[in-house]
């Protein structure tokens, strides 16, 4: 298997290719209503992969598939979001790296997916809300949301968290890759 990297990065469908891709970021269907990436190409920790797959592995005994939203983004990627939408509720304060000696798990390490599930043709499941919904609806604590979507994010959240990914409770869909340690972030042009 030819598995190209960079850095602590691997193509995710290099690992797996019975994912969807559907990075949002890649198009001008997102927030911004502008083409952010230059490439629809999912990139991806290398470890986050790994627990990914087993993920994907257990919905698909289920029934479901794994689209990804997002997964890896290049530091000046969140330069751009940050320029669009300065909220901190929504939209991570871009790092000044050249300061930085501690790092977390997030999308510019590539160590945070955005995730949701279809059946196993490719139909988007209900969920409690659109990608990227920036209010209340995107959290499962909404009881605004339909039972149904509730119940299916949940159940996201429930098997993504059991291979070692962490919820974002603001973001039914976002979830970190918590079972390894934080990389330096990158701003690799993928």
């Amino acid at each position: 298997m030819n598995i190209e990297r960079k850095g602590n990065l691997v193509r995710l469908l290099d690992i797996d290719n019975d994912f969807i891709i559907d990075l949002r970021y890649a198009t001008e269907d997102n927030f911004t209503g502008q083409q952010i990436y230059q490439s629809g190409e999912c990139w991806i920790d290398e470890h986050s992969a790994k627990i990914l797959v087993k993920a994907k592995n257990i919905f698909k005994e289920a029934g479901y598939r794994v689209k990804v939203w997002d997964a890896y983004r290049p530091i000046h990627a969140q330069r751009k979001f940050w320029e669009i939408m300065p909220d901190d509720n929504f939209v991570a304060r871009p790092p000044d790296v050249s300061k930085m000696t501690e790092f977390r798990h997030t999308h510019m390490n590539g160590q945070c997916v955005a995730v949701t599930l279809t059946d196993l043709a490719g139909k988007d499941v209900e969920m409690p809300c659109p990608f990227d919904t920036m209010d209340k609806r995107a959290s499962l604590a909404c009881e605004a949301n339909s039972p149904e979507g509730r119940k299916n994010g949940e159940y996201l959240k429930q098997v993504m968290e059991s291979v070692g990914f962490q919820a974002y409770e603001g973001e039914w869909w976002h979830f970190y890759d918590v079972s390894t340690e934080p990389v330096p972030y990158s701003d690799y042009a993928v």
